[in-house]
C-alpha cells in the first residue's frame, strides 16, 4: 500500500509487516525518514528529518539556512559536486566535462504491473514512481518502488533518461541508495570461492567504508554474492534488527556500506562501476536492476524468510515455485565424459529401480565432446558415442515414465569447432591481444543479438526435437577481455551489462518457447546463484562440492536470502570427488533432502540392499517434500561441530528438524537443541522418541540429542502436531 501526504510531501509504502517512509523537502531533496517495523500510515514523523548546524559545511545552490546541508542529510539518491562528501549514488559525465547533476522533485505516479523488459522484475506488486529533474543539463531521474501485500520488502530500482540534445555517458546509477541516521551495525555478506560458495562472514563496524562486495568477474561469481546485510552488533538468529539487500542481477555488481564522519551509513548497490560506462544518447533511457531490501526486527533469520517467501511468491516462476520438483539421477560424477548409450541405458534402468523422477545427461553427449577441450558451440550430437542420438537416451526415460533431462552451455565455445572457424568475431575478445582462456574456452558475444539468436535456434532444436523435460544450464568461466567487436569503441564500457542482458533475452526466449520444461541454473557450481537466475530458473544447482559436511556451510549462507527449494543438493558417492572424505548414507541424504534433491553417482554399482535404503530415502522426500516448496526454515545451529535446521509448514502443523555432527572432540556432552519455529501452543508428537512436547517447551528448554562417539553423526526428527 502507497500513502502520499501531500501537505508534507511525505511518502509512506507499507509492504507486508515493513514500513518505508521518506518526503520530498523545501528545495525538492527526497530525504529518508524510517524503514523498519510497520508504523501507522497517518503519523506524521517529519520530525525525524532534523539537521543540525555543522561547522566547515557546505551549503547546495538555493540553501537559504546554515543547516540546509547535504552531508548532513538522510537522502534517497546522492549526485556528485552538491556537498555530499559519500558516495554518490547517480555520476554522469556531462558533454563538458563535468560530473555535477542536480536532481529534484518534480512529482510521483503509481503504477500496477511495472516490469523492466530487459531484466527480471517481480510480479505483482504496486509501484511508485518518483521524477526527479535536473533542468539545467535536461536529465531526468526515476526513482522506483515496489511494495507487496505478503512479504515484508521493498524492491528498488531506478532508471535514467535524457532529454537534451547531446549524448551523456552515466558512470555509475546505484539500483537503490539507504540511508541511516545509526551507524553502529556489523555487516554480514557471503564470500567463498569455486567449491566453498557463500560463506558467512560478520565484521564490526568501523569509520570509513564500513564494507565493499563486488565480484568484477562479469557474473555474481563463486567468490562474493549480491548480498549484504546491516545487523544491530548483538543481533542473532532471532534477536535483533536486520536490514538485508539482495540485487536481481547476475553480472558484476557493488554493494557497500559507508560510515560518515557524522555517523551516517550509507547503503548503497547496484551494477559495478569499475568497468561500466554507458552512453546515453539523446532521447533514450537506462534502467538499473532491481534490488530487495528486507527489514528484520527479529534476527537474520527472520529476514531470511522475508526473503525466501520474497521469492517463491513473487519471482519464481508460479508453474514451478510450489510444484514437486523431481528427484533426479544426474550422470556427472558416475561417468564424467566416458559413456555410451549402454552405459546410459543402464544408469536409467536403475534410476527407474530406485524409484527416482528423472534422468539428466550431463556433459559429454556432443560432437568431438570426449574432455574439456572441445566441441562446445556446434551443439551437435554425438550419435557415434550415443547410438541412436538423444531420441533414443530420451525413448528410454519415456517408456519408463522418467523424465529425460539435458546439460548445456550456451555461452561458451571452443576453438577446434565449427563455430569458431566460421565466426572467430563471435567472442569476446580485444582484436589487438592475445585470448584469455578459461577451462579450455572462450565467451561467446552475448552482447550482439545476432549471436544470442543463433545460440537460441541451436538449442531450441536441441530441446524441441529431442522430447528434453528438464535442461541443466552451466556456465563454466568467468568474464574477463571486456572487448566487443560488435560495439564501437565508444560502447565498449557497456560489454559487461550487455552481454548480461543478453543472457536474460536467451533464457526469457527458451522458457517462453519451452514453458513446460524445468530449467536449473549453474555456474561451475554457485557461481551465478542469484536472484535474477531464480526468475528464468526454479533452482539453482548450489555447489560443484558435494560433501555433505561441506555442504553444510554452503547451504546455511546460501538460505540467508534464497529459499531451500531453489538449491539443488545431490546425494553423491564416498569417498567424496571433491575432498576424499566418507560420511554415512544417512548423513548425505539428511543434509541434501532440505533442497531441491536427486543422486549424483554411480546408481548400478550400488549393492541391492544400498538401493533398498535408497528406494527408502526417495519415499520418505516424497513424503515430505511441502517443507521445501512451502515450509519457512529455521536455522538452529551453525558451527563446525553441529548444523541443524527446522523446516515447518505455515500452519505449523508439522516439521522436521536435521542435523549434522562435525569432528567430535574430547568430553562431548549431548548437545542441547532449542527448536524454534513451532507453535507455542501446539503438543507436538516426536515421531522417532514418541514423546509428546509442546512448541514452546521445544524453543525455550529445548531437547538433548543423544551423545555421540563418531564424525559426522546424523540425526533427523519428525515432527507432527498431536491430534
Amino acid at each position: 500500500m502507497i500513502h502520499y501526504n501531500a501537505e508534507n510531501r511525505m511518502f509512506h509504502l507499507q509492504s507486508g509487516n515493513v514500513s518505508y517512509v521518506f518526503f520530498a523537502d523545501r528545495h525538492g531533496f527526497l530525504r529518508h525518514l524510517y524503514f523498519g517495523e510497520a508504523i501507522p500510515a497517518q503519523e506524521d514523523i517529519l520530525y525525524l528529518s532534523q539537521t543540525a548546524f555543522l561547522g566547515a559545511a557546505v551549503n547546495f545552490d538555493g540553501a537559504t539556512m546554515p543547516n540546509d546541508n547535504l552531508n548532513a542529510m538522510l537522502l534517497e539518491n546522492s549526485c556528485s559536486q552538491l556537498g555530499d562528501y559519500r558516495r554518490p549514488s547517480v555520476e554522469v559525465l556531462l558533454p563538458n566535462g563535468s560530473r555535477l547533476t542536480d536532481f529534484r522533485y518534480n512529482g510521483y505516479k503509481i503504477l500496477q504491473h511495472f516490469t523492466i523488459s530487459e531484466m527480471p522484475f517481480p510480479r505483482d506488486g504496486e509501484t511508485l514512481e518518483v521524477q526527479l529533474s535536473d533542468s539545467v543539463n535536461n536529465l531526468d531521474l526515476y526513482l522506483y518502488y515496489t511494495v507487496f501485500d505478503d512479504c515484508d520488502v521493498v524492491v528498488r530500482n531506478c532508471k535514467l533518461v535524457n532529454n537534451g540534445k547531446s549524448d551523456v555517458t552515466v558512470l555509475k546509477l546505484s539500483s537503490f541508495m539507504l540511508d541511516l541516521y545509526d551507524s553502529n551495525y556489523d555487516t554480514v555478506q557471503l564470500v567463498g570461492n569455486w567449491a566453498g560458495e557463500r560463506q558467512v562472514v560478520r565484521n564490526c563496524s568501523h569509520g570509513g567504508i564500513l564494507q565493499v562486495t563486488s565480484s568484477g568477474r562479469g557474473v555474481s561469481s563463486h567468490c562474493h554474492n549480491p548480498f549484504l546485510a546491516l545487523v544491530s552488533p548483538y543481533a542473532t538468529e532471532n534477536e535483533g534488527e536486520a536490514i538485508g539487500v539482495n540485487l536481481l542481477y547476475s553480472g558484476s555488481f557493488s554493494l557497500s556500506a559507508e560510515n560518515s564522519s557524522l555517523k551516517i551509513c550509507r547503503l548503497q548497490g547496484g551494477i559495478d562501476s569499475e568497468n561500466f560506462r554507458w552512453l546515453l544518447q539523446s532521447g533514450s533511457e537506462f534502467y538499473s536492476p532491481a534490488a530487495v531490501m528486507a527489514f528484520s526486527a527479529h534476527g537474520l533469520g527472520e529476514m531470511s524468510r522475508a526473503f525466501h517467501n520474497f521469492y517463491r511468491k513473487h519471482v519464481v516462476n508460479p508453474k514451478f515455485a510450489f510444484a514437486p520438483r523431481p528427484i533426479v539421477v544426474n550422470n556427472w560424477e558416475a561417468t564424467y565424459f566416458d559413456f555410451d548409450t549402454d552405459k546410459l541405458f543402464e544408469i536409467i534402468d536403475c534410476a527407474k529401480q530406485i524409484g527416482a523422477d528423472a534422468f539428466v545427461l550431463d556433459d559429454g553427449w556432443f560432437t568431438n565432446r570426449n574432455n574439456d577441450t572441445n566441441g562446445l558451440g556446434d551443439w551437435q550430437v554425438n550419435t557415434q558415442k550415443l547410438r541412436g542420438g538423444l531420441k533414443q537416451i530420451a525413448k528410454k526415460c519415456h517408456d519408463l515414465q522418467l523424465k529425460f533431462g539435458l546439460w548445456i552451455e550456451p555461452e561458451m565455445v571452443n576453438e577446434g569447432t565449427e563455430l569458431f572457424r566460421t565466426h572467430p568475431e563471435w567472442v569476446l575478445h580485444n582484436p589487438d591481444a592475445g585470448r584469455v582462456r578459461g577451462r579450455n574456452q572462450l565467451v561467446l558475444d552475448f552482447a550482439n543479438p545476432e549471436v544470442v539468436e543463433h545460440i537460441f535456434r541451436k538449442i531450441s532444436d536441441i530441446i524441441g526435437e529431442n522430447d528434453v523435460d528438464y535442461v541443466k544450464w552451466d556456465m563454466n568461466r568467468y568474464l574477463a577481455d571486456l572487448y566487443s567487436p560488435f560495439l564501437p569503441a565508444q560502447r565498449q564500457g557497456e560489454v559487461a551489462h550487455r552481454y548480461v542482458l543478453g543472457v536474460y533475452s536467451l533464457a526469457q526466449k527458451l522458457t517462453q518457447r519451452f514453458p513446460d520444461v524445468l530449467m536449473e541454473g549453474c555456474s561451475g557450481g554457485g557461481g551465478r546463484f542469484d536472484g535474477a537466475m531464480l526468475y528464468y530458473f526454479p533452482q539453482i544447482w548450489t555447489s560443484d562440492n558435494t560433501d555433505a559436511y561441506c555442504r553444510t556451510f554452503i547451504q546455511q549462507g546460501t538460505s540467508l536470502c534464497y529459499p531451500q527449494s531453489a538449491m539443488s543438493a545431490h546425494y553423491s558417492v564416498c569417498p567424496n570427488h571433491q575432498t576424499g572424505r566418507t560420511l554415512s548414507s544417512e548423513a548425505r541424504y539428511n543434509v541434501a533432502c532440505t533442497c531441491s534433491f536427486g543422486y549424483e553417482l554411480d546408481i548400478c554399482k550400488l549393492s541391492e540392499e544400498e538401493k533398498a535404503q535408497i528406494s527408502k530415502q526417495i519415499a520418505d522426500y516424497r513424503t515430505y517434500w511441502k517443507l521445501v516448496s512451502e515450509g519457512d526454515l529455521y536455522r538452529l545451529s551453525s558451527t563446525q561441530q553441529l548444523w541443524a535446521v527446522c523446516q515447518v509448514l505455515p500452519d505449523k502443523s508439522l516439521a522436521r528438524v536435521v542435523g549434522l555432527h562435525g569432528l567430535i572432540l574430547e568430553n562431548r556432552r549431548p548437545v542441547l537443541l532449542k527448536i524454534h519455529g513451532l507453535e507455542d501452543d501446539f503438543d507436538y508428537l516426536i515421531q522417532e522418541t514418541g514423546q509428546t512436547v509442546s512448541g514452546k517447551t521445544l524453543r525455550s528448554a529445548g531437547m538433548l540429542l543423544p551423545q555421540v562417539f563418531s564424525d559426522f553423526a546424523t540425526f533427523a526428527l519428525h515432527l507432527k502436531k498431536a491430534d
